[in-house]
């Protein structure tokens, strides 16, 4: 069981393990703007708080659970900007993508995908399929039920279909 570092090698070690994941969790849940002030955050707050002591594991689920909560906490505030503004929020609009497959920016369009679920979505696929956390995990990271997971994750997948077939990316039927 280990709990917060006790020294600077104990975090060094932590962080440069668990940073890059949260990173890019950060990214792509809540956009690259925001991805460093979310690692910052997140461990700032994982070493304020004390947790109890805890398996690698329930470290790493631990500080998903911080950033998830930093990453919507920041989406919600520039909705909130933006819809003040009248500004339409980012991935919004994805416009439909050019039919010939080479042309095609498989990466760029599916962030932009991404980018018109909710932030809990993002998180979902991203917990579930990036980082390949099983459902309890998630559930832990999310605040959410176990079988809440594997529903929300259900719909957060047909969400994503439904957004990239609409943008003519979808499979084409064998």
């Amino acid at each position: 069981m280990e709990g917060p570092p006790r020294d600077d090698a104990a975090f060094r070690a932590l962080y440069d393990r668990a940073a890059p994941r949260i990173h890019a969790y950060a990214r792509k849940v809540g956009g690259a703007d925001t991805a460093d002030e979310v690692v910052q955050d997140t461990f700032l707050r994982w070493l304020t708080a004390s947790p109890p002591p805890m398996t690698e594991e329930q470290t790493m689920s631990y500080l998903f659970k911080i950033a998830t909560r930093l990453t919507i906490d920041r989406w919600r505030s520039r909705a909130r900007e933006r819809a003040h503004l009248g500004e339409p929020l980012p991935g919004e609009a994805l416009e439909s993508v050019p039919a010939e497959p080479a042309a095609r920016d498989l990466d760029h369009d599916l962030e932009r995908a991404l980018g018109r679920l909710k932030p809990r979505d993002r998180a979902l696929l991203w917990l579930a399929y990036v980082e390949g956390q099983p459902h309890r995990e998630v559930a832990r990271a999310l605040g959410l039920g176990e079988t809440s997971v594997r529903v929300l994750l259900f719909r957060a997948r047909r969400r994503l279909a439904a957004i990239l077939e609409e943008a003519g990316l979808a499979p084409e039927a064998p």
